[in-house]
């Protein structure tokens, strides 16, 4: 079957990302020669795995240190190791491999750290592996085992395979610490090859911290995470103890991908409730940052399989087993020995089919292969043994034995040869990422065709469509599937079995690697279309102060002076804070107004006392001027409507638990913030077209939509019109500007300043004074704002709090509201110290 060309790959690319960002940059890219090109052109690709995919021993000629190194393959993990080597098969990408190396292997065959190593030594690992595209990361002993052994296996695989809190092993405090610090470890590594225009694939559980560790490193990169572990539901994660810092670390990414939509549904759900960030089916907002998800199931090496299943020495091993079990029905099950692997439920299945139909007795053999676990456990070992040999006591004779039942690692050899002559693969798993062995079966049954069984619990249940899904747990039904399936028919074998083999080899591991890949690239030329609002340029935001002698400053209040908090009252001005704003207003040069939606109560009580300050409450509804008294700016305008926006704020807020009421003067406001996150947004949604139906539609307010509440307020108010009065008729009287703030309420004061500023250079008349319509429509104009609005007095400094890729019409951005407090401090600073 034809593979597709990277050409096509790159068109399924952009169509996928066009569907998730219809109004992007993508959207305009699809059909675009120039575009494909982009995606199309070279690139490098760093892979980051926990193993790298290689082992390494002494060389013989080498018996004492510096030691020379041979590389062999490393078992495990086939299919992720496939799709990674196959990138450099691509003619257009060049893929570096990046993991620890486990231990070395001496002369003697004994395994050893390599942290005891010599520098020399260690020099020539490196230089041995260079050869194989791979960089190792050095680990030192306790770190890898509190970070594999511990932390990894101990806490988070069993957690990501539904395993309750209660179940999971007990918890070293030092594993935390040691899995933090291999991350890091990797960062390090990954940061010293790191070239521009890279891509960084980091793969699962192992470094879920990494994205975010390297984002730190290189902000502007592109990162994609591939989950190959399952994802369990909200209620289960949020047990974690280290749950924000796992969520965060993984929205360093670009885009996050998973096995299956139901994995990245309990993804999203746990940024929601845990983080409280908002989520849409395709991504998450991360604190202005839009972080994408994605689905791309994985395959196996198809055409490897095909090759290995074909050898000479797997037809001799499949001769001597059909010896073995003549005349006789074979199934076949291979397994890690977890819980989670379904095996026990996998024989007490069987036991129940032997005493359904007894036609099958002593005519239908297991054959159950199990390897290691991730975990030990010596009790649940004990158990499957103990229902193997009930099963073969009970329906089993000196003569034979009906569960043939193998702990060890089987040869690849004997593995193929089995999967080729079963009549039966049976896979009862409770919970798995995707499961590979059910395809390489697949692959190996081109001649028999015999049936698939498999468990719906596992990633692959939803691509197979072929395969006969059973519930793990209903015995009988299992019992009556293996039944079905032995009686099915020639024609129904081959007709479930061309579906399955269609798409196992239409989707192998190649496909899937290329694809993530590609996507990646699409994703980041999305992102590449809106420019990165530059952060505050410190030097040059003092430097500009000092040289003015007419200063205005007008600063938001939640979210840019103080952080947000859940309860709104706790909110309070830090002390740095006030120090900064007295210093300011004590300069009769400067102009301070705290522009904000609280009501002038608050305002009052926490900031009336700081002489000098000018203070706007309720969204630029009422101002008080230095030394003076509250204006009401809406005195005769007609309030009867919130009598009407307040009766269904009550109707929801007694349907909502958590949602709270906050009426204003001139303003009413619905905050959900405490409520579920979910069913919260929910409630929003239904309250905003209830208000658009019965208020919005007949009256002159709007609906004001801001973080986790509903603002309901008249028309005319806004903070852009608050900004226009402070700054008078002749707003070039003022020589630096500052204008800082957070939200959607705030982006109406940044286009009003950039109106101004714009209509001062243009003369009021040029075609640039207009200002944009939305704060989108200045998205990707923020780096040259930012330049044109300082090339010349009066200088604007408009500062959004949030991460570059924020959506604003800003034109410098912060990264927190104690960003914001130390760059006031600097103008203070840089004025007391000016000659």
């Amino acid at each position: 079957m034809s593979k597709p060309t990277i050409d096509e790959a790159a068109d399924l690319s952009l169509k996928v990302v066009s569907l998730s960002h219809p109004d992007s940059f993508a959207s305009s890219m699809a059909g675009d020669s120039s575009k494909h090109e982009q995606l199309s052109a070279p690139v490098r690709i760093i892979a980051a795995m926990h193993f790298l995919p290689f082992t390494i021993s002494v060389a013989e000629e080498t018996p004492a240190e510096p030691y020379e190194w041979k590389v062999a393959g490393r078992r495990g993990h086939t299919a992720m190791y496939a799709g990674v080597r196959s990138l450099n098969e691509l003619a257009n990408a060049d893929c570096i491999q990046v993991g620890w190396i486990g231990n070395y292997t001496d002369l003697k065959g004994e395994e050893h750290p390599c942290d005891k190593l010599s520098a020399a030594s260690r020099d020539n690992i490196c230089k041995a592996l260079s050869k194989h595209n791979a960089v190792p990361v050095f680990v030192d002993e306790s770190t890898a085992h509190g970070h594999y052994e511990g932390y990894s296996k101990h806490t988070l695989w069993p957690l990501l395979h539904y395993m309750s809190w209660d179940d999971a092993r007990p918890m070293n405090p030092t594993w935390w610490d040691s899995y933090t610090k291999a991350n890091k470890l990797f960062a390090e590594t990954i940061d010293s090859i790191y070239q521009d225009g890279d891509i960084v694939w980091i793969h699962d559980y192992h470094l879920l911290l990494l994205p975010e560790l390297f984002r730190a490193a290189r902000p502007a990169s592109t990162i994609g995470l591939f989950l190959h572990s399952p994802f369990p539901s909200s209620e289960l994660f949020r047990s974690l103890p280290r749950r924000k810092e796992i969520l965060y670390g993984m929205l360093g990414a670009t885009r996050i991908g998973f096995q299956t939509y139901s994995y990245a549904r309990h993804f999203l759900s746990s940024c929601t409730r845990v983080l409280g960030l908002e989520t849409t089916p395709t991504g998450i907002d991360n604190k202005g940052s839009m972080v994408t998800i994605g689905v791309f199931p994985i395959g196996i090496d198809a055409r490897h399989v095909q090759e290995r299943r074909a050898l000479p020495a797997v037809e001799a091993k499949m001769k001597n087993l059909r010896e073995m079990f003549a005349n006789k029905r074979i199934i076949i099950g291979r397994d890690r020995l977890d819980e989670v692997a379904g095996i026990k439920q996998k024989l007490e299945a069987f036991e129940k089919f032997l005493g359904m139909y007894p036609e099958w007795q002593n005519n239908v053999v297991l054959i159950q292969v199990t390897q290691p676990g991730q975990t030990q456990d010596p009790k649940f070992e004990a158990k499957i043994s103990e229902l193997v040999t009930n099963i073969n006591s009970t329906y089993g004779s000196l003569e034979f034995m009906p569960v043939m039942y193998h702990h060890t690692f089987l040869d690849t050899d004997e593995y193929m040869a089995l999967l080729n002559i079963a009549d039966l693969c049976l896979i009862t798993v409770i919970r798995d990422g995707m499961n590979t062995g059910s395809l390489e079966f697949v692959v190996c049954q081109q001649d028999k065709h015999s049936p698939l069984l498999l468990s719906e619990f596992t990633g692959t249940a939803g691509s197979v469509s072929g395969a006969v899904q059973i519930n793990p747990w209903d015995y009988e039904g299992v019992a009556q599937a293996i039944d079905t399936a032995l009686r099915m028919g020639p024609d129904e074998k081959k007709e479930r079995y061309v579906q399955m083999y269609q798409h196992v080899m239409r989707h192998d591991a190649q496909h899937w690697a290329a694809t993530v890949v590609q996507d990646l690239r699409a994703t980041a030329l999305v992102g590449q279309s809106s420019a990165e609002t530059p952060a505050l340029d410190l030097p040059l935001f003092a430097r500009c102060f000092t040289e003015s002698k007419r200063r205005m400053i007008m600063l938001d209040y939640d979210g840019t002076l103080t952080p947000i908090t859940n309860i709104p009252a706790q909110a309070l001005p830090p002390p740095e804070m006030l120090e900064a704003l007295r210093a300011l207003c004590a300069d009769p040069r400067n102009f301070v107004c705290i522009i904000s939606g609280r009501d002038r109560a608050f305002l009052e009580l926490h900031l009336g006392d700081v002489k000098g300050l000018a203070l706007s409450g309720e969204h630029g509804s009422f101002i008080r001027y230095p030394d003076g008294d509250w204006i009401n700016l809406l005195d005769e305008m007609d309030m009867s409507w919130k009598d009407e926006v307040l009766s269904i704020f009550t109707f929801y807020t007694e349907r909502t638990a958590g949602a709270t009421i906050e009426a204003k003067e001139t303003s009413i406001t619905w905050h959900y913030r405490n409520a579920d996150p979910e069913y919260g947004e929910f409630q929003a949604k239904e309250c905003m077209n209830h208000l658009e139906d019965a208020v919005v539609s007949k009256l002159p307010v709007e609906i004001l939509v801001g973080k986790k509440c509903l603002e309901v307020r008249p028309m005319s108010v806004n903070k852009g019109e608050i900004v226009k009065r402070l700054m008078g008729a002749r707003p070039e009287q003022w020589e630096f500007v500052v204008c800082a703030g957070d939200d959607k309420t705030d982006e109406d004061m940044f286009r009003a300043l950039r109106t101004m500023k714009q209509t001062i250079v243009g003369g009021g008349n040029s075609s640039q004074s207009r200002a944009p319509a939305d704060a989108a429509t200045s998205v990707g104009t923020s780096a040259d704002w930012s330049l044109t609005s300082m090339r010349l007095p009066p200088y604007y400094f408009t500062v959004t709090v949030g991460p570059a890729d924020k959506k604003s019409a800003a034109a410098w951005h912060v990264r927190s509201s104690h960003d914001v407090v130390d760059a006031l401090a600097r103008l203070v600073d840089a004025e007391s110290s000016a000659p």
